[in-house]
């Protein structure tokens, strides 16, 4: 990271000279209550994304948001405990906590830097619409952190090695610090980006909740990236699981079939593609993994009522 953007992040804010002489963190700079939450109208007041850095020298006690916050590592590590979870981030690493996230913090040193970023999930709806529309992994993503999910949930990216997804945090950092007019779209669009970044590191991330949900996730993000020739038993190689288990756990998490995932991911860059481009038929199917024409053709009609040549020159004549 930019040595003068790290200089002004380690600057001793008023909350942490107060620590220093001996205080704790006031509960009241969160919430005039002093509940144990942090309200969004504290940093939130108008905005759908805010920033602030993370208070050093003394423990965070257990809280949760009425929002959603990402902590970036920027220098050094800091710990959370969410659940029974100890989760030490170190420099460079994403940990997303949802609505519901119950966590404390442990007290970090001068020279731990983080940046908290608290977002409505609101922001989020707006940056997925830059993926697929209806994307199985964001909407997992978005449940999960909107207040759908479990008091012990996150998700956790150990990516402080790609490179992409550091260059876009430190673009929305230095965005969001230096506060230029107009930039409200660029940040949806970085944000945007950075999650289509994530979700080709699929082998970075983790989520709690257990291992159901992170055989979730992982089976979500390996079909957002490999549905041409994903298969479930490739999957379930690489998690060491059986092929029964992962059917258990992603029908039990989801709701549904490794299967449907699969053909509806497929199916949805089918229909991208007779959107997008001129490509004869036969090459969309074989290019989306479909060997089977007549199957394809026969679900393509139950799915959407035309055949897909009909369905582009329906496209074509609006």
């Amino acid at each position: 990271m930019d040595a003068g953007l790290i200089a002004r992040l380690s600057e001793i804010s008023e909350e942490e000279a107060r620590i220093l002489q001996g205080g704790g963190v006031d509960m009241q700079l969160y919430n005039e209550k002093r509940r144990k939450s942090v309200e969004a109208s504290k940093f939130l007041e108008g905005k759908l994304i805010s920033i602030r850095t993370h208070t050093r020298f003394a423990p965070f006690p257990p809280h949760r948001h009425q929002f959603i916050e990402i902590m970036y590592v920027c220098q050094g590590a800091i710990t959370h405990v969410v659940g029974e979870e100890e989760i030490t981030l170190h420099a460079g690493e994403l940990l997303f906590l949802g609505c519901n996230s119950w966590h404390e913090i442990r007290a970090a040193g001068e020279r731990d830097i983080g940046v908290n970023f608290l977002i409505r999930p609101a922001f989020f709806r707006a940056a997925f619409d830059m993926m697929d529309g209806q994307n199985a992994l964001s909407d997992f993503i978005i449940d999960s952190l909107s207040g759908e999910g479990s008091a012990d949930e996150y998700l956790h990216f150990a990516v402080a090695d790609v490179l992409p997804v550091q260059n876009l945090v430190e673009n929305l950092i230095w965005s969001l610090y230096n506060g230029e007019s107009g930039s409200e779209k660029l940040n949806e669009m970085t944000m945007g980006i950075l999650f289509l970044q994530l979700m080709q590191a699929p082998d970075l991330a983790r989520t709690g909740g257990g291992a159901p949900r992170q055989v979730a996730l992982r089976a979500l993000s390996y079909i957002e990236a490999r549905y041409i020739d994903a298969t479930l038993r490739e999957f379930a190689a690489r998690n060491g699981l059986a092929e029964y288990t992962v059917s258990r756990m992603i029908k039990g998490e989801l709701g549904t079939s490794f299967r449907i995932l699969l053909m509806e991911k497929r199916f949805s860059a089918a229909v991208h593609l007779l959107n997008t481009t001129d490509l004869p038929v036969s090459e969309v199917i074989a290019s989306v993994g479909y060997g089977n024409t007549s199957y394809f053709y026969r679900t393509f009609q139950q799915k959407h009522g035309c055949t897909p040549q009909e369905y582009r020159r329906r496209r074509e004549e609006v």
